[in-house]
């Protein structure tokens, strides 16, 4: 039977340690069979003083490891051995680890980041020492090769930006394999620049996974990398995406619907999968919704999921139940806010064409915005409720950024009691 395992990136909206036996109790129903754990800036690394967050205690992510395991997954850990540093390589002290100072991807030629990486690898091990995998990202490293040392490196190489990349990561994946874990590495840094015979350079212990989240099937790559002779495991993505469906703030139904068409897709494939749920795109970008927001991707990517139904009376079921009326209610008065904003500037040009002065209906519109105001602030009260209930993290970030784009930017007429239409 192929391997269903759950991605879980924290550096987004995760469950506080307490909360985590609820969470993972619905895992579990679904099916999963494994966890990859990316604690990310959650985590205090003691590889990276100072960088990331006090939100798990060493206690708290030992304790959560122990219950998975007792309840009868494999886990496994998710570090970055080269992009998406952000939340650590944005503090002054490791600016000199940078790629060509960029803050997001270490350079692989600098011995002390090189010294960091490992350091980092031998921590993660010890966390979990008995699993089966720690997979080290790899993925996304956008500014490969573009610092001298990293060029200088490269001389010679038919493929220069591979031959840095296969080095570093070679590295890493040799160290893992020293302490009798297999490494996984991602699949983009091969698919992207469709070379695949370099994969072959790294050990045979490792374990290339293929990423695809919009296209379908035959995915981009995975036949030419199983064409290697090496493990290929899948990955669609149950909580993922950029743009309009992010930026309104709540994820909509199709927005769901393209995850589960993409989970169905991998499924096909009958390979090992690992189902992502990402946190952010980035550190330095939007948080995604909870995970109730998602509540059909997960059961359409557990082995078991297709019996659970969000009109079910178990308390995931409940409280993705609550969390759509949250999201009715916000894209109401989203559509609401964009139509007064409309309504502003349409009364405004008109004052132009009637010799009136332009803000004089500025005291119209604003008592109409006064009183979604009060609907804004009575649902900003219901998301905190939400996210306090569900001991969810990331809170305040969250609802501030969304509720920010629920109120029209209008300017406060200067005398409301004079600036009214029917005045003169």
């Amino acid at each position: 039977m192929r391997k269903n395992y759950l991605h879980l990136d924290f550096k987004g909206i995760s469950p506080f340690a307490p909360h985590w036996p609820t969470y993972l109790k619905h895992f579990q129903s679904l099916g999963f069979d494994g966890l990859l754990l990316e604690l990310d800036c959650k985590y205090a690394w003691e590889s990276w003083p100072g960088a990331a967050l006090d939100h798990y205690t060493k206690q708290d992510v030992l304790a959560m490891i122990d219950l998975a395991k007792a309840s009868g997954f494999e886990v496994s850990l998710l570090i970055q051995v080269q992009g998406h540093l952000e939340w650590a390589l944005k503090h002054d002290r490791y600016a000199p680890l940078r790629e060509s100072g960029f803050i997001n991807e270490l350079c692989p030629c600098n011995p002390d980041a090189v010294k960091k990486v490992e350091d980092w690898i031998d921590e993660a091990v010890a966390l979990c020492p008995d699993a089966p995998y720690l997979h080290l990202g790899g993925d996304e490293v956008w500014h490969l090769c573009t610092c001298d040392a990293c060029q200088k490196r490269g001389e010679g190489a038919a493929d220069r930006k591979m031959a840095v990349y296969l080095d570093h990561v070679g590295r890493c994946c040799r160290r893992v394999v020293g302490h009798g874990m297999r490494p996984m590495v991602w699949s983009d840094m091969f698919v992207s620049r469709k070379c695949y015979e370099p994969i072959k350079t790294l050990p045979r212990e490792t374990i290339i996974v293929n990423w695809c989240y919009h296209e379908k099937a035959p995915f981009a790559g995975l036949k030419e990398m199983q064409g290697t002779g090496y493990e290929i495991w899948g990955a669609p993505a149950i909580r993922c995406g950029w743009g309009p469906d992010h930026l309104s703030g709540i994820y909509d139904e199709n927005g769901v619907a393209a995850r589960v068409a993409n989970i169905k897709e991998w499924q096909q494939t009958g390979i090992n999968l690992i189902n992502t749920v990402w946190g952010r795109p980035s550190s330095f970008n939007v948080l995604y919704p909870p995970y109730h927001c998602f509540a059909e991707a997960f059961a359409a990517a557990g082995t078991d999921g297709a019996s659970w139904r969000i009109d079910g009376d178990d308390a995931f079921a409940v409280q993705s139940r609550r969390w759509r009326e949250l999201e009715t209610e916000y894209d109401r008065l989203l559509r609401k806010g964009v139509l007064l904003f409309k309504w502003s500037v349409g009364l405004n040009r008109v004052a132009r064409y009637i010799g009136r002065r332009p803000g004089l209906f500025n005291a119209d519109c604003y008592k109409q915005s006064e009183a979604l105001a009060k609907d804004v602030e009575a649902l900003r009260k219901k998301l905190f409720d939400f996210f306090t209930d569900n001991g969810l993290s990331d809170a305040e970030e969250f609802i501030d950024e969304r509720i920010s784009m629920l109120t029209p930017p209008l300017e406060e007429p200067e005398n409301p009691a004079l600036e009214r239409s029917e005045i003169l």
